[in-house]
């Protein structure tokens, strides 16, 4: 039976996360943002509507001073058939992001909301950071209506460094709460910079992701900051040739064990990646590079050819203790036939869906 989803309540998540999952240190530590960080468009947003399961620990934004917002849960070591999968959103935008992916992966492959958490890592974000071109599905729609705040919310800008200790506690909570040690990373825009570099400063818990998705990050760079890396919040990090991303790379672009995927334009339908100079940023030396030629940064997150080929992905390879036969039958159909699984309503969420 799925469990009603509440705002957040009960046990704070701290560093005896991971030693609860089985996965030892780290402690997630502080903010390592320069401290003469760029200041423009840094305003403190509106906090983030929590749809977690009610026994969720609550994760405070070290920034906000809030607990952050975001879905996922049915209940604490509820059964798992699938690695638990963590989206992570990009600049502006909160968690509903990830709601069509989630519907998805859920009507095409049985993931529950047991396997699928979702953080608002810098409040409440600004709807149209994040729109898509096609029509909102259902559990957009839910959201819409119950957080209408965030259609006049003229955006609140967010840097990698100082969301990195949110991600890691949220990592963290998601490991004791499922009981799995691994999980899969799907990442979009300035969330896919965030978590690499999550991986890069706590390489015990980089260890624990068994594949990471890329979604039109900035890699190598995004072409809106160029020339205000020096002037606007963050593109200190991700303006193109900073010594940032130079140090991020330096890491390793796809390091082992994790498997690694990208999905972007790679043509001229991004205005984040610019030809041409910027067009090829969001490879990854080393990773299963997928294009999309002309479609437009958030599309590639949401529409069916993008969801259904990275949910084949993670099917395939992101299963901790290795993919069944029925996983990778439905990988096949979904990378030969492309259904659309956007249809319905996502369940497991009460709350907000009523399913």
């Amino acid at each position: 039976m799925l469990g009603c989803l509440v705002p957040v309540a009960g046990a704070t998540a701290g560093g005896a996360a991971r030693s609860a999952a089985g996965g030892g240190a780290p402690t997630c530590g502080p903010s390592t943002a320069a401290r003469n960080q760029p200041t423009g468009g840094n305003t403190l947003p509106p906090a983030a509507p929590a749809y977690f399961a009610a026994d969720f620990p609550v994760v405070r934004d070290s920034r906000l001073h809030l607990p952050v917002g975001g879905f996922g849960g049915l209940r604490r070591h509820a059964p798992l058939h699938h690695t638990p999968v963590v989206f992570v959103h990009g600049n502006q935008a909160d968690a509903q992001n990830w709601l069509a992916p989630m519907l998805q992966f859920q009507r095409l492959a049985g993931y529950s909301m047991q396997e699928m958490y979702a953080i608002s890592y810098n409040g409440l974000g600004n709807f149209y950071a994040g729109e898509p071109s096609t029509a909102p599905t259902l559990p957009d729609q839910d959201y819409f209506q119950q957080n209408p705040d965030g259609f006049g919310n003229g955006g609140h800008g967010a840097a990698n460094d100082d969301e990195v200790p949110d991600l890691c506690r949220f990592v963290e909570a998601v490991q004791a709460y499922t009981g799995s040690r691994h999980v899969d990373i799907v990442a979009h825009s300035l969330g896919v910079t965030i978590a690499r570099k999550l991986m890069v400063d706590y390489p015990a818990l980089a260890r624990d992701v068994t594949a990471f998705v890329a979604v039109a990050g900035a890699n190598h760079g995004t072409s809106v900051c160029r020339g205000l890396d020096t002037s606007y919040y963050g593109c200190n990090e991700i303006a193109p040739g900073t010594a940032w991303l130079k140090a991020l790379n330096r890491h390793g672009e796809s390091p082992a064990p994790t498997r690694w995927m990208t999905v972007y334009d790679g043509a001229s339908g991004d205005p984040f990646f610019d030809p041409p100079y910027d067009e090829a940023s969001p490879h990854l030396a080393g990773a299963l590079n997928r294009t999309y030629a002309g479609q437009y940064h958030n599309d590639l997150r949401v529409e069916p050819t993008e969801v259904d080929d990275y949910l084949a992905f993670l099917l395939r390879v992101g299963q901790a203790e290795g993919s069944t036969q029925r996983e990778r039958h439905i990988a096949r159909t979904l990378s030969q036939r492309h259904p659309d699984g956007r249809n319905g309503e996502l369940c497991g969420i009460k709350k907000l869906t009523g399913c």
